[in-house]
């Protein structure tokens, strides 16, 4: 297990012409966990590539284990009942040596856009200065984690 070190941003209007960025359509679905506040088990589709991702912990720094499966589980396992979706366009748009993922939800989280950055240490996620475009950090807001939004819908905060 590595460590995720990323914040997360809301994000008031879609910035500017986002064409110009590689973007993908995102499914995933959350199963369920012992401990829900702290752990995620995720299952992934991205372009043509089917992910499985476990998460534990809480904030900025987390574990991650990320591992690749075919298409058929992906299949089979999401056509588990009472997964929880979320559907969303993500853009990666450069910033530097870092990556800004602008995500533009759909569905019933229609109207959602979120900025997150991945850091490769805590130093660089603590001098990390937010674009001007982005609105309020909701990294330690967990009504605005994936897990709780495919869960519980648009945050009412």
């Amino acid at each position: 297990m590595v460590d995720e070190i990323e914040r997360k941003w809301l994000v008031d209007k879609i910035p500017f012409d986002l064409n110009q960025f590689d973007s993908s359509e995102i499914n995933q679905a959350y199963l369920g966990v012992v401990d829900f506040d702290n752990d995620e088990i995720r299952l992934r589709k991205k372009k043509n590539k089917y992910l499985m991702t476990i998460k534990k912990g809480a904030g900025e720094k987390r574990g991650e284990a990320e591992v690749e499966i075919t298409g058929e589980v992906y299949k089979q396992i999401s056509s588990l009942q009472n997964l929880n979706w979320i559907k969303k366009i993500r853009y990666e748009i450069p910033e530097g040596k870092n990556i800004i993922e602008f995500d533009i939800y759909h569905g019933d989280l229609e109207g959602l856009l979120t900025a997150e950055v991945e850091f490769e240490s805590l130093e660089e996620e603590k001098s990390y200065v937010p674009k001007n475009w982005f609105g309020r950090e909701v990294t330690f807001d967990k009504c605005y984690k994936n897990k709780y939004l495919a869960r519980d819908g648009f945050p009412k905060n």
